[in-house]
């Protein structure tokens, strides 16, 4: 495998950090919502902006490359949705397993679910794990807020959601 594909499949694992959904209610009057990420199925793309990088050589990530995933939610009775994302790398680094959190991205992203859609903000994410504020929702999470941890794993990622009361 080229050094290239695995700099994007690292960046795409820490990119899928950003999100999760099962239901459980939480002492405080919140909500906490649990979930998996799945790695099959999921969709990934870099885009690779000026300055780019030359072909056969070893990638750098540059202010303003992005990447793009989309990856399937399921919990014990399913698959309940998909999360969307999109990552901006605010500065120069190695394209390496931890090249991506060296370069600073900042994700959004959507948990787009049955019941509504929880938005997520990050600029925190990691090669083990990714914490980040939920920043709005709609339907049944119309105006949430509170925050989310995700942890990878061999096939994806877990998820955990806490919403504020």
């Amino acid at each position: 495998m080229s050094s290239r594909i695995i700099a994007l499949a690292a960046a795409a694992l820490t990119a899928a950090a950003v999100a999760t959904p099962v239901l459980a209610q939480s002492s405080g009057g919140g909500q906490t919502l649990t979930f998996r990420e799945l790695d099959k199925g999921s969709r990934f793309q870099y885009i690779d902006n000026a300055p780019r990088n030359k072909p056969h050589r070893r990638p750098v990530f540059s202010v303003g490359d992005q990447f793009v995933l989309g990856n399937p939610l399921a919990d014990d009775s399913g698959k309940i949705g998909e999360l969307r994302a999109t990552c901006t790398l605010t500065k120069k680094a190695p394209a390496n397993n931890n090249g991506v959190n060296q370069g600073h991205p900042f994700c959004t992203g959507a948990f787009v679910l049955k019941a509504g859609t929880v938005f997520v903000e990050t600029v925190d994410s990691g090669a083990k794990s990714t914490n980040g504020a939920v920043v709005g929702g709609t339907g049944a999470y119309a105006g949430a807020r509170g925050t989310f941890t995700s942890t990878n794993t061999k096939t994806g990622a877990n998820d955990v959601v806490n919403l504020l009361p």
